[in-house]
């Protein structure tokens, strides 16, 4: 077996080398491409405050097909932005985002907020 292994030349080498390595550049590239089937879908949101009670859930999910804002289906773009407002109530509220990709996987992010209506203030909450 050493001595099949010791008498390539060069060019064989260089050959397996190359396929090898022509391998792997496939490899990256298709995990690369694929790698939203495990990863799922990806939420980014934050909360726009204005001077009213009214705020903006505005973020972004990606490979998401269908996205809730407390249990009401809100739209998206093809990029996965979206920007809905929320009428804010005194006290302590939760605000929750459900999503869904194509293939059934879902992910959710709640906000929990405290707005003090005579200040005109929200704390968010973690």
């Amino acid at each position: 077996m050493q001595r099949i292994i010791k008498d390539k030349n060069i060019k064989w080498w260089l050959g397996c080398g190359s396929c090898i390595i022509l391998f792997l550049i496939i490899a990256v590239f298709a995990w690369e491409k694929m790698s939203f089937l495990v990863k799922g879908v990806q939420i980014e949101a934050s909360i726009e405050r204005s001077s009213t009670s009214l705020a903006h859930i505005v973020g972004k999910a990606r490979h998401a097909t269908y996205i809730t804002l407390n249990g009401r289906e809100i739209f998206i773009d093809k990029d996965g932005s979206f920007s809905e407002p929320v009428a804010l109530i005194p006290g302590f509220s939760v605000i929750t985002i459900d999503t869904e990709d194509k293939f059934g996987n879902t992910k959710e992010k709640n906000f929990q907020l405290v707005y003090k209506e005579s200040a005109g203030t929200v704390a968010m909450l973690k």
